[in-house]
């Protein structure tokens, strides 16, 4: 500023007397006045701070509107700025800072920047800290991380490092929040647990258990101990250890409280919907699926959401699925994590097939499978692709279903999350493309292990389905089959998968030629139709046409 403006500023503000010093002070914290900032900057009462600005006004340096005070001229606010030596102007920014983290409605950049001016870099950092989780739970990702940089490069420490890996794995950079773990490693088991989620996400589980367990192990606060037994149950649960996944979730449910509760209630509905209890599962999601919980929760509750779906499908209410799938969908919208995007859509096409929507079906799966090619997960891409293939086995068109099939299996390898799962559909497809194919033998030899293998892991989804195949398999053969074993697997089929349960039944009547089963898949129909909304008359369409063809097959 001109020497000459900067003195002649000066002056007229000497002749406010008391009320200079609040003016000069003013002008370095801002253009517009706060009185109760500034009577706790300068220990003074507000009504004297008060005062002192309603005699600037008089005198033309400040102007009032509806009770606040500001500038009249940013010059005049510069020059008093100017005119502040440099040791006092740090003095009255570090106080300031200081006197508003204590409002629990100030804007944290605010304070941090306050904070950064008065040379106090630890609340700076801190309120950055704060500034980045707002933006996160506004799932503002990228800002959030911006800020956590700053709040680094002012204050490094293990509270801005292990909040700056959680950002980080909120944006897929598990290298770098894995990174930031290990910098933050003095925090104990708090870093173990946040790096047992970026190793989670970045699909190394055995990194992620070990993270877990440890700090389970090492955990003094029972919260992040709990935590820990969460992320080591989901890991488990994805790698395909259920019975040690059921274990810890269940552990961690008897102990949690809150959101924590809220989190392993969720994580064990998903292991439930895959054992296809549903009612159970419905119980346990129930609560994330209603609490919505903040960003630190994200994972959980869009699983609640997809799982939520997945089990009204298995239960047979298709209306209800396709809900919970379009909720789920919208959900990864607003959040902004793309790595959850488009399993919604596959799952719904897998619905919309059973109901008589074959065309719809494909539809979604196609899209799907798109989005593996920017922002999806190998998961999906083997997903989609099992699905196509089954589609074509039912079109039987087998060879475009092997070649989806192929291309699935290759792409289904590493750590996936629920790659068992997977590759239990895998062999249940190969198994249906055998018997397509009239390779009867390998439809039993697969279907066979297949149904031991589900069942030993407590997967009636796939057990039941496989023992069906198994037995169309034996009657090709010309082998004896057990019809009572037969009516046990169907009504297995029924409580596990009931979307599917009216064709497995219709088919397996017509392979076997027993009519009075077709009254039971028709009866399946009825069922479903009930719960189908408006895709009744789609389903009843595809069921007639089928249920004729499969009335002369078992004559």
């Amino acid at each position: 500023m001109p020497a000459s403006l900067v003195a002649a500023v000066s002056a007229r503000c000497d002749e406010l007397g008391p009320a200079g010093e609040l003016l000069r002070a003013a002008a370095v914290l801002g253009t517009r006045l706060d009185i109760d900032l500034l009577a706790a900057v300068l220990h003074r009462p507000a009504v004297s701070v008060l005062d002192g600005a309603e005699l600037a006004a008089r005198r033309g340096l400040l102007a009032e509107d509806a009770g606040f005070f500001t500038f009249r001229h940013d010059l005049v606010r510069a020059a008093l700025a100017a005119g502040t030596l440099p040791g006092r102007r740090a003095l009255l920014h570090r106080e300031a800072g200081r006197g508003l983290a204590g409002r629990s409605d100030v804007d944290p950049i605010q304070v941090a920047e306050h904070a950064r001016l008065g040379g106090d870099l630890q609340l700076a950092a801190r309120s950055l800290r704060a500034a980045a989780l707002r933006a996160a739970e506004r799932f503002d990702h990228v800002t959030a991380e911006a800020l956590l940089d700053e709040a680094v490069r002012l204050g490094p420490g293990p509270d801005q490092w292990l909040a700056r890996a959680r950002a980080r794995t909120r944006r897929g950079n598990y290298p770098a929040a894995l990174r930031d773990v290990e910098r933050a490693r003095e925090a104990g088991a708090a870093a173990l647990e946040v790096g047992a989620w970026a190793a989670y996400f970045d699909r190394r589980f055995d990194d992620a258990i070990r993270f877990a367990h440890d700090g389970e192990v090492s955990a003094t606060d029972e919260s992040v101990r709990i935590r820990c037994q969460i992320i080591g149950g989901r890991t488990r649960h994805a790698q395909g250890d259920l019975a040690g996944a059921e274990r810890l979730l269940a552990a961690s449910l008897r102990g949690a409280a809150g959101t924590d509760r809220v989190t392993a209630s969720a994580w064990f509905g998903v292991l439930r919907a895959h054992q296809s209890r549903t009612a159970e599962a419905m119980a346990l999601l129930s609560p994330a699926v209603t609490a919505y919980v903040g960003v630190e929760h994200t994972s959980a509750t869009l699983h609640a959401l997809l799982f939520t779906g997945h089990a009204h499908a298995l239960a047979g209410h298709p209306e209800a699925a396709l809900e919970a799938f379009a909720r789920y969908s919208a959900e990864v919208e607003r959040r902004h994590v793309p790595r959850f995007a488009g399993r919604g859509l596959n799952f719904s096409g897998w619905v919309l097939r059973n109901v008589g929507e074959r065309r719809r079906g494909v539809d979604a799966h196609l899209e799907a499978l798109a989005v593996t090619g920017a922002d999806g997960t190998l998961e999906l891409r083997v997903a989609a692709l099992e699905d196509l293939a089954e589609d074509r086995i039912d079109a039987a068109d087998a060879d475009a279903a092997a070649r989806y099939l192929r291309d699935a299996d290759l792409a289904c390898s590493g750590d996936l999350v629920f790659g068992w799962r997977l590759a239990m559909k895998s062999r249940l497809l190969h198994a249906r493309l055998a018997l397509l194919a009239g390779q009867a033998g390998v439809a039993l030899e697969l279907a066979r292990g297949l149904a031991a293998d589900a069942a030993g892991a407590g997967i009636p989804r796939f057990a039941a389905p496989a023992g069906l195949l198994a037995h169309r398999a034996r009657h090709r053969l010309g082998l004896p089959v057990d019809l009572e074993e037969v009516e046990r697997d169907l009504a297995a089929a029924q409580a596990a998968v009931a979307l599917e349960s009216w064709w497995w039944t219709g088919e397996t009547a017509a392979e076997l030629g027993v009519p009075a089963w077709l009254d039971r898949a028709a009866d399946s129909v009825k069922h479903l139709a009930g719960h189908c909304g408006e895709l009744a008359d789609s389903l009843r369409g595809e069921a007639d046409r089928r249920l004729a063809e499969w009335r002369v097959s078992a004559r």
